[in-house]
């Protein structure tokens, strides 16, 4: 029962976003907690391209800190105009061996830093097939908070995905097992391309990358049950409420990055249009759009 009244609050949330608020509902926060989630295990395909390329193990590290205008969770805004800055730190090796830790402040949430994920994972390709890789990986979720009544529902993820990757085109196919008091799923699919507008130099470029993202996940959908009774008063109607969790596409998102590279710095400007589709018929989410900025370094620590 105290499950499924979190539940019921995080989809009442998403209802009511246009009301200016800066609460933080534990439900928002697990919602956001698999955002983060998402951040490790979305590495840089050319990062990991390039360390497959080598013919003796090197090691690397990269680190990336972003902002984002807006923070969504599958397309819906949480709070109001609520920003959000973003830091990851990763340790790779051309073996495919990689671990990392990644964590978010968000402005409008008491503490505004909210969580921290520590993540382990595994990327390799196919023999036969230099175009198709696969990953796997495993990431842990920690909470900053100070409310004994918190109570998160998921607590780690475990992540598979498979890239395919022709000249400058590529897809990608991601799951996530969300693990803790229940199990959850997150599956997204991505087309992309990288398209190098020109070159200055030896160690300038820039880039575009036009993606197209859908996501699929799970949301709680309301039904109403109606039995009538009928006594020496007439008939009573008594309406019984049940609650049930739908898988569907939930999210087809836009985006549009501009990148410069400065040799082993990258700076990115994005701008992301997100199509939300509700799988609760009686409930409908406005379209959200959002900039985001970033920048990352790569470099190696052994040669």
């Amino acid at each position: 029962m105290k499950t499924e009244l979190r539940k019921i609050l995080f989809r009442l949330s998403l209802v009511f976003l246009l009301v200016p608020c800066s609460l933080s509902l534990s439900a928002q926060d697990d919602k956001i907690d698999a955002i983060l989630d998402s951040m490790f295990f979305s590495t840089d395909e050319e990062i990991l391209l390039m360390l497959a390329e080598m013919n003796r193990n090197h090691h690397f590290i990269y680190n990336r800190f972003g902002y984002d205008s807006k923070t969504v969770y599958a397309g819906r805004e949480i709070g109001t105009d609520q920003y959000n800055l973003t830091g990851q730190l990763y340790y790779l090796n051309s073996i495919g061996l990689s671990m990392g830790v990644s964590g978010a402040w968000y402005s409008q949430m008491d503490p505004s830093y909210r969580s921290t994920v520590v993540s382990a994972g595994y990327s390799s390709g196919l023999k036969k097939s230099k175009n198709l890789r696969y990953r796997i990986s495993y990431s842990r979720f920690f909470y900053n908070t100070d409310t004994s009544s918190y109570d998160p529902v998921f607590n780690g993820s475990a992540n598979v995905g498979i890239t395919l990757k022709t000249g400058p085109v590529g897809a990608r196919v991601d799951y996530s097992l969300l693990m803790g008091q229940e199990y959850g799923s997150q599956v997204s699919a991505d087309l992309y391309c990288n398209i190098t507008l020109f070159n200055a130099g030896r160690k300038v470029r820039f880039r575009i990358l036009p993606e197209v993202s859908f996501y699929f996940g799970s949301e709680t959908v309301e039904y109403e049950r109606y039995s009538y009774l009928s006594g020496m008063d007439g008939t009573t109607v008594v309406t019984d409420y049940t609650y049930e969790d739908r898988f569907g596409l939930m999210n087809t998102q836009l985006s549009l990055p501009f990148e410069i590279s400065l040799g082993d710095l990258d700076i990115e400007f994005s701008y992301i249009y997100n199509i939300n589709r509700s799988l609760d018929p009686d409930y409908t989410f406005d379209n959200t759009s959002l900039f985001s900025v970033s920048a990352g370094y790569f470099f190696m620590i052994n040669e």
